[in-house]
């Protein structure tokens, strides 16, 4: 098996902007939750969820493309078992420790670039990237979401 490496000439600290946020249908016939977004403030991302009844998700795959080529692909049997997701679903879902989601209406307000920041050290290359996620379990679809964001060079202030 060959890996392909691509050289990234720009990295460093960013500015995010969200371009585009869209629900997608997942692989499964049911959805096991409603879920409505928008964007505010080119940085926000307000989720509305409501999860129709105590569940575990036991599939996720997650792929991101800068400028269109692939960067990452990561498929998971179970994504409460990777650290980052885990903390994450816990974070923003309130989900047990045993990542069971409980039936519940949701209303969020997620600071996509803070987390991007968090998560990248503050650190990462600069284009347009595109994050392909679902989530799902053997009968139904938890979500299915295609973010586009744009990552700049963040402008240093300047002090007097």
């Amino acid at each position: 098996m060959a890996l392909k490496a691509t050289v990234v000439a720009e990295i460093g600290e960013f500015s995010l902007k969200i371009i585009k946020f869209n629900v997608c249908k997942g692989p499964k016939r049911i959805d096991c939750t409603n879920l409505t977004t928008s964007i505010l403030n080119e940085t926000n991302l307000i989720i509305n969820l409501e999860i129709k009844k105590n569940l575990t998700v036991n599939r996720g795959k997650i792929v991101s493309l800068v400028n269109n080529k692939p960067l990452v692909r990561l498929q998971m049997k179970n994504p409460c078992d990777h650290l980052f997701m885990k903390t994450m679903f816990q974070t923003i879902l309130n989900i047990t420790q045993n990542c069971i989601f409980i039936k519940s209406k949701k209303f969020l307000n997620v600071d996509i670039d803070e987390i991007a920041k968090n998560y990248y050290g503050g650190m990462f290359l600069y284009g347009n990237i595109t994050f392909k996620s679902v989530f799902y379990n053997d009968e139904c679809n938890f979500s299915c979401t295609v973010a586009e964001v744009a990552l700049s060079p963040r402008k240093n202030k300047k002090t007097k």
